[in-house]
């Protein structure tokens, strides 16, 4: 099973494996201060738009990406579902891209913003350990919840699923525990991460759901 999984996805694994070392020789060349740049244009631009009133609807939306929401939907449709199968996805999905986010932080160990709008958290900043994992796992939830439902019953969850993910990640930079660059870097890895994933599932798992 194991190497069928394998072979199946080397291609993903492969470009994975490759955005992480662009990634991790990008932020050790001269480019390097050209992100930076961007990176505080961006928070200058948030600057003159912030108030008490998106701080705290941005405060909301940022407890939506932390690890244990996803945590208490997948208990929650433990206990709903009888198919089983769902959750043992989403478990293993979230703790792989969990596993994937560590991995590359330990790698590239790029310091977090000094000045924010939270607690600054003490993990290093890229990728956007929240933008990551709640891309994979909320576009993943929507795609084994809609799994049989009609089309535009599928672009309507998965343009509000987008939606949400857009503003977690937006809020990561907006409230200052993440710069630019580390949420974009989040999208892009969990873009393959989640083809990755989708691939797998739809090649042994689709018939069972």
């Amino acid at each position: 099973m194991v190497s069928k999984v394998l072979k199946e996805n080397l291609i993903y694994l492969i470009l994975l494996i490759l955005l992480i070392i662009s990634f991790v020789l990008l932020f050790n060349s001269s480019l390097y201060n050209n992100i930076e740049l961007i990176d505080y244009k961006v928070f200058e631009i948030i600057s003159n738009i912030a108030n008490d009133n998106l701080t705290f609807v941005f405060k909301i939306i940022t407890f939506l990406g932390d690890f244990y929401i996803p945590i208490i939907i997948i208990v929650c449709l433990f206990l709903i579902f009888q198919n089983k199968l769902y959750t043992y996805l989403l478990s293993f999905s979230y703790l792989f891209t969990g596993m994937v986010t560590f991995i590359i932080k330990s790698l590239i160990l790029r310091s977090r913003p000094t000045i924010a709008l939270i607690m600054i958290p003490k993990s290093y900043s890229f990728p956007s350990g929240h933008t990551l994992t709640s891309f994979v796992f909320y576009i993943l939830l929507c795609y084994l919840l809609t799994i049989k439902s009609e089309k535009r019953v599928k672009i309507l969850f998965y343009l509000l699923t987008l939606l949400l993910v857009i503003l977690i990640s937006f809020s990561r930079v907006y409230l200052g525990v993440h710069f630019f660059s580390d949420v974009i870097g989040g999208l892009i890895i969990g873009i393959i991460t989640l083809v990755l994933i989708i691939n797998i599932i739809r090649k042994n798992f689709k018939e069972k759901l």
